[in-house]
């Protein structure tokens, strides 16, 4: 579990070395930095933002200041939840895997809990089944907060969560 964790932590201080390298690289690599500012990990959005907020480029400056306009996390994961739809989702399963801290999973078990879509709620229940172990555990969560006795029974009996987790009060 530690080493999945640190794995995954690795990918994302990857991604965030490697756009620190690509500001070397001229316009292709400031474009490459520019596009990371819609990624869906929040670690990799912030390191992009801080890496072109010490750049005078004009055109830099505009783009910050339009995504300085944009809506903040919480209100982007909200967003996300009630469009329920599959990459919705994914990216706040990701954020679990990725953004490891107290603050994230509060957030993310919140605004699972507002998903209403069934493709979304098809997609939490593939996570319940095929999730990594924190994936797993916040889909149950979503289940058992939506009363689903049913697939949480369907669960335990695959081993992908266990009894307590399923069904403590």
């Amino acid at each position: 579990m530690l080493k999945d964790a640190w794995q995954i932590n690795a990918v994302v201080e990857q991604r965030i070395a490697a756009l620190e390298e690509a500001l070397k690289y001229g316009e292709a690599g400031l474009e490459l930095v520019i596009w990371a500012l819609d990624d869906n990990l929040w670690k990799v959005r912030q390191a992009a933002y801080s890496l072109l907020a010490s750049r005078q480029e004009p055109i830099v400056q505009e783009i910050l200041q339009e995504y300085g306009n944009k809506i903040d996390r919480y209100d982007a994961f909200v967003a996300m939840a009630r469009a329920g739809g599959v990459s919705d989702v994914d990216t706040l399963m990701d954020n679990l895997e990725y953004d490891r801290n107290s603050a994230t999973y509060k957030l993310v078990d919140f605004t699972l809990g507002l998903v209403d879509t069934s493709q979304g709620q098809d997609r939490i229940r593939h996570y319940l089944f095929n999730g990594t172990q924190i994936q797993r555990n916040y889909a149950a969560l979503y289940f058992k907060r939506k009363g689903a006795k049913d697939i949480l029974i369907e669960a335990v009996q695959q081993g992908c969560i266990d009894r307590v987790q399923a069904f403590s009060k």
